[in-house]
């Protein structure tokens, strides 16, 4: 029996653990699984990233309903449901017979474990259970998704080479609805199934954010909504395309693709670090900054990759990569909960990700098109940091957000 008051910091295991599936599963270990998909069906540069794409593209369809849905429904049954279809979706890959159904799979299928298995869920559910630290509750959450970038990688690569890339991609789908379990048996929607005040009852948001914003019409003519997409689109698109395409980068370089796994590996480690420290910074100082720091480290690691860089610059690039990377989901989590309200949080979200779509749409695919034209991947790199220096200079037009200091409801 767990006792009444660790209810709380059990949900944030439940975030941790879907974030560590979805983000392991899906965005981190896309560059592991393309190479033999590459060697297997030999398409394009361009064409090998259609899979993120059109992934993207489904979760664009999927995320306005997913968010009207985790606001009515039950959010344990939607994450169970997610969970289970990103393991059918694997074996799905595993008898993909041409390139051609290789994007499908990850469109029709692949698409609501993205959606479903990230912040959305994940933030939703947190944001109704803290009010204070809620920051900190929402980094240690997201680190879930750098531990799935640590272990899913490398353990694709491994079963590649051990049984093969399809019959190892079956067992990754095995392990993936294994973690259907534990999130059936601890996920609880609401805190006051448990005894706790709701979040509403007085939160880090500013006391009227639930009530102004409780209509759809509200939300989507404030300015901050849009500028918050946009920075957050930038900022995702860039990561998403240099995660796609960073295992093919390291082997044109030089790099083996054991080094390569090791980029993703240093990505995910380091941005533990970076979902603590950007969530504590959430709680204490205005969001924005941690915003505008988080984004300024990224644009400084993806100068590493310019030209042609020896294997320590690719390991110190990984490495500052994730340090930055790390604070995105939180820093966006905590941003939108204190403007919006934690009873908006969930419609919040599903409208704004699919303004996300069209750049995120575009990256992974236009930077192997770069690739193949050019040859290399330096000029990709370095339009990414001309955009992320761009999101920097859009930060000061967002709302100020108030500060967490409130009454302890859920967890103090």
């Amino acid at each position: 029996m767990i006792p009444s008051r660790f209810w709380p910091w059990v949900q944030v295991g439940v975030a941790f653990l879907i974030q560590a599936t979805g983000a392991g599963a899906l965005s981190y270990s896309y560059s592991v699984i393309a190479v033999p998909l590459a060697e297997t069906f030999e398409p394009s540069r361009m064409v090998l990233m259609l899979g993120l794409t059109c992934m993207t593209l489904g979760a664009g369809f999927v995320s306005p309903m997913a968010g009207i849905a985790i606001d009515r429904l039950s959010l344990k049954l939607i994450m169970v449901a997610a969970i289970l279809m990103t393991a059918l979706g694997y074996v799905g890959l595993s008898l993909a017979a041409a390139m051609w159904q290789v994007p499908l799979i990850y469109g029709v299928l692949l698409s609501f474990g993205y959606v479903l298995l990230g912040p959305l869920c994940a933030s939703t559910l947190l944001t109704r259970w803290f009010h204070e630290n809620r920051g900190m509750a929402l980094g240690i959450a997201a680190a879930g998704t750098s531990f799935g970038g640590f272990l899913y990688p490398p353990l694709i690569q491994a079963l590649t080479e051990l049984v093969g890339w399809r019959e190892g991609l079956r067992w990754v789908a095995l392990c993936i609805a294994g973690t259907a379990l534990p999130v059936w048996l601890l996920a609880v929607d609401h805190p006051t199934r448990k005894g706790f005040e709701p979040a509403a009852a007085g939160g880090a948001q500013a006391p009227d954010a639930s009530g102004r914003f409780s209509s759809t019409y509200a939300i989507i003519r404030h300015r901050s909504f849009w500028m918050i997409a946009l920075v957050v689109t930038l900022m995702f698109g860039c990561f998403t395309a240099t995660m796609g395409n960073i295992v093919p980068f390291a082997l044109d370089v030089g790099a083996t693709r054991e080094q390569g796994a090791m980029m993703i590996s240093n990505i995910a480690l380091s941005a533990i670090a970076g979902t603590l420290f950007f969530g504590w910074l959430s709680d204490r100082f205005d969001v924005r900054l941690a915003l505008a720091g988080l984004i300024s480290i990224m644009a400084l690691a993806l100068t590493c990759f310019w030209g042609t860089p020896d294997f320590p610059r690719l390991a110190l690039g990984s490495l500052v990569l994730g340090l930055g990377s790390g604070g995105m989901l939180p820093v966006w989590s905590a941003l939108l909960g204190q403007v919006y309200g934690a009873l908006n949080y969930g419609r919040v979200m599903g409208l704004m990700s699919p303004i996300l779509l069209p750049f995120n749409l575009l990256t992974p695919p236009l930077t192997g098109w770069i690739r193949d034209v050019t040859g290399a991947y330096h000029w990709a790199f370095v339009g990414f940091v001309a955009l992320l220096c761009l999101a920097v200079l859009m930060i000061p037009l967002i709302e100020r957000s108030g500060g967490n200091r409130t009454v302890p409801a859920a967890a103090g």
